[in-house]
């Protein structure tokens, strides 16, 4: 990402919609460019109902000739539970690991293991072309249980053995709630920043008696990639930015390119 302006969205007000717990990162990035963010979270990462199947995967790690992440969470989530039965990070260098892209590469250097391959489109399905001739060869895939089929049915059809296995799960937090939404609102917001189809998802939920498209009238909206912005037109959404590659950065500077030009 290049280095905006200083201030370059003074007094932009912003609304995001990352779980509480990475909201912060993005509200520090906006607030550094004079933004004023919003926070409200539509979604929520939790364990799994069984550890059983991860843990299995875990103990039996060096069957497996890859092992793919698809998010920070899931290598966060997956790190935790090595340590929970008694697997030390240092099993993950002997491995080859695949990353979708930086934030989750950066993840997975926090346990000091290097990704072996990120792709330079940060999508799921992306990552095949990478991984070389995976006929034959034992994958895992550890992530949220609502994940998209697309990479593991890609990989099989290429002859692969893929293990999926559930990492965490992604789910609408309790507290969010239409009139949530609509007080946020009212209080003006310039900008509504997506940053996962579940961000788009879950607020069009609690938003379908009235319709989420009708309700951010008025608001440009942001989407941190093109599977996201498609998962804001299909609940009815005019999107008007889209980042060129799915990392937050991206997502600020878009942001601050399109509001350079209003």
């Amino acid at each position: 990402m290049q280095t905006a302006p200083l201030k370059s969205l003074a007094g932009v007000r912003i609304l995001i919609t990352r779980s509480k717990a990475e909201n912060e990162t993005l509200a520090n990035k906006l607030r550094e460019l004079g933004a004023v963010p919003a926070e409200l979270s539509t979604i929520e990462f939790i364990p799994p109902g069984n550890w059983g199947p991860l843990d299995q995967s875990i103990k039996m790690l060096s069957k497996y000739d890859w092992l793919i992440f698809t998010s920070q969470n899931g290598v966060q989530f997956f790190s935790k539970r090595m340590a929970a039965v008694g697997e030390p990070p240092d099993k993950l260098r002997d491995m080859k690991v695949a990353a979708i892209g930086p934030a989750t590469a950066a993840a997975l250097a926090s346990l000091g293991k290097k990704a072996d391959y990120v792709p330079d489109e940060f999508l799921s399905e992306k990552i095949v072309r990478g991984l070389g001739d995976v006929k034959g060869k034992r994958i895992l895939l550890p992530r949220t249980d609502i994940a998209s089929s697309s990479l593991p049915e890609t990989l099989r059809k290429q002859g692969a053995n893929v293990d999926e296995v559930v990492a965490y799960r992604t789910v609408v937090p309790e507290d969010l709630s239409l009139d949530g939404l609509l007080t946020v609102l009212r209080r003006g917001v310039d900008v509504v920043a997506f940053t996962s189809p579940s961000t788009v998802r879950n607020l069009a939920h609690v938003a379908e008696a009235v319709g989420l498209g009708a309700i951010l009238k008025g608001a440009k909206v942001a989407c941190i990639g093109p599977v996201t912005a498609d998962a804001a037109r299909a609940v009815g959404v005019h999107v008007d930015i889209v980042a060129a590659n799915h990392t937050i950065d991206d997502l600020v500077e878009a942001i601050v390119n399109e509001i350079r030009t209003v």
